[in-house]
């Protein structure tokens, strides 16, 4: 081999691994969200009663770690981008694997009374600013690290194995739910489930450390744009448009994955009195289809660009939305299935191309600090706030359709302004991407 082309191959290898690291990180981040809201039937049994006001509660408890996501967004984005990317998400990490630890030791009502629940609260929001630095690091991380031609697909794996962490998380209460009688379940095996996810987000702390800055960062951490004022500032004054549509990109997603993928089971529990077991099963399904479809999505994202396959994505979500909640409460479990999968195909579709779309819209000044914004208010409004709102409106209404209804609203009323306003970049170099001094649409 020519001697000179070991340093480059040497630096490829430690690219591929940079960002398999990376995004390992989604695993638990998705764990640890879905989880909660997996086995939030036994959460409210053990922190708040076991009635059907106290599931809101507990839901709304799950929605308060969502608001917390900002306020992370904000210190890590600014850390991120002044700091490094790397550094930014082994703090998260550790704060993660706190959270989740303290939550499944955390004693019950029936020995704190009403102060376990409030420990579950604070350690939730905990978990929520912790997470702030997450999924939105390891999209900028992968986008920066991919070859040109590839960021759809190299970024979508982030989103792939967010699916992968709902996967743990649902696979995981299903076993629990076949292994464990409802007792049992209640009072110890919810707990067995954030145990696992302390330990998955421990053991990032150190994998991250063997992670290689992207070059993006190393470029643009010295230069006196970086320097003059905090990132966030600077990307909020010079580029709004990005946020924007980045908010408008991310509430779609948010809305469509945690209403059509993470929230099935609950529904399915609640408005269409199917078993734990079998709702659990049928959240699995639900997961393995959006892990297959997703990288596909993102490869398709580079060939035929993002917009195009948002306005696709986009249809079909509200064509198919409405029918397939009508399938899950077909009344048998071959109806479910059919609606389960037209519910997460389009919405795994959806985050694969978000994955590269969002971090595209910033340039290399503040591109962590104002996709951290723009992406985690909309999960706070449009994700973690979804199965509650979704959960009122049932009982508002009295219609089992309402989360459909609540659905397609979201997906046209930020779906038309995006398309106009976003500005789709698959098909230029990194550099282009980095150097593009405004955001207007191309």
């Amino acid at each position: 081999m020519n001697h000179a082309a070991i340093p480059a191959l040497n630096a490829a290898r430690r690219r591929r691994r940079s960002m398999l690291v990376a995004a390992f990180g989604t695993i638990v981040e998705w764990y640890d969200f879905s989880i909660f809201f997996y086995v939030s039937a036994s959460i409210t049994n053990t922190f708040f009663g076991g009635d059907s006001s106290s599931l809101l509660m507990t839901l709304g408890v799950g929605a308060a770690g969502f608001v917390f996501r900002p306020i992370g967004a904000m210190v890590f984005g600014h850390l991120g981008d002044r700091m490094g990317r790397k550094a930014s998400l082994i703090i998260s990490a550790g704060l993660m694997a706190v959270a989740l630890l303290g939550i499944a030791v955390m004693p019950g009502s029936d020995v704190l009374g009403i102060w376990g629940g409030v420990g579950v609260l604070v350690l939730r929001c905990l978990a929520g600013f912790a997470v702030g630095a997450e999924y939105t690091g390891i999209m900028v991380f992968l986008m920066e690290s991919a070859k040109d031609g590839r960021r759809g697909l190299a970024a979508s794996w982030a989103a792939a194995n967010s699916e992968v962490g709902s996967l743990l998380a649902v696979g995981g209460g299903f076993l629990l739910s076949t292994w464990l009688t409802q007792d049992q379940l209640d009072s110890w095996g919810w707990r067995v489930m954030f145990l696992f996810g302390a330990a998955l987000a421990a053991v990032m702390i150190p994998l991250r450390r063997f992670m290689d800055e992207t070059e993006t960062f190393k470029e643009v951490k010295d230069t006196k744009a970086n320097r003059r004022r905090s990132p966030l500032i600077s990307v909020l004054v010079s580029h709004p448009r990005a946020v924007l549509v980045a908010f408008l990109i991310s509430a779609i997603g948010s809305v469509t994955y945690f209403l059509n993928i993470t929230f099935v089971p609950t529904y399915l529990e609640e408005a269409a009195n199917v078993t734990s077991s079998v709702s659990l099963w049928l959240g699995t399904v639900a997961a393995v289809v959006a892990i297959v479809v997703t990288p596909l999505i993102g490869l398709a994202s580079d060939r035929f660009g993002r917009k195009p396959l948002f306005l696709v994505i986009g249809l079909v979500v509200l064509a198919t939305t409405l029918p397939a909640y009508l399938l899950l409460g077909g009344g048998s479990n071959a109806t479910a299935l059919m609606g389960v999968a037209f519910l997460a195909i389009p919405a795994a579709g959806w985050s694969a191309v978000a994955a590269s779309a969002v971090p595209e819209q910033f340039t290399s000044i503040g591109r962590f600090s104002g996709m951290a914004i723009g992406y985690n208010v909309a999960t706070v409004l449009f994700g973690g706030l979804s199965p509650f709102v979704a959960t009122w409106l049932i009982q508002l209404t009295g219609s089992v359709y309402a989360p459909a209804w609540y659905a397609v609203s979201i997906i046209v009323v930020a779906g038309v302004p995006m398309l106009f306003l976003a500005r789709d970049m698959a098909k230029r170099s990194l550099k282009a991407v980095n150097a593009e001094g405004r955001t207007e649409p191309h």
